[in-house]
């Protein structure tokens, strides 16, 4: 498989990543303020605003997992750059 192509699989492996990222931090917060709200407000936490095993769990791992995609799409793509040469 070219570098190319790798690196094409990445990039859209980082971006779906992020998509399930996102989509996953909303459905989780909404079903915590469904469940755990006994009067029915909900304060919408804020990545940044977390702490312990939640900000861990639910912004870290994701964070490093699309780090480490977009990482490796770099690197695929700088290797694709040097065999052109």
């Amino acid at each position: 498989m070219s570098e190319k192509m790798m690196r094409r699989i990445f990039l859209a492996a980082a971006l779906l990543a992020l998509v399930a990222w996102i989509a996953g931090y909303i459905w989780i917060s909404g079903l915590a303020c469904a469940f755990g709200s006994p009067n029915g407000r909900c304060a919408f936490p804020m990545p940044w605003d977390m702490r312990g095993e939640d900000l861990m769990i639910l912004v870290l791992f994701p964070a490093a997992l699309v780090a480490t995609l977009l990482v490796l799409a770099r690197i695929s793509g700088r290797r694709s750059q040097n065999s052109d040469n």
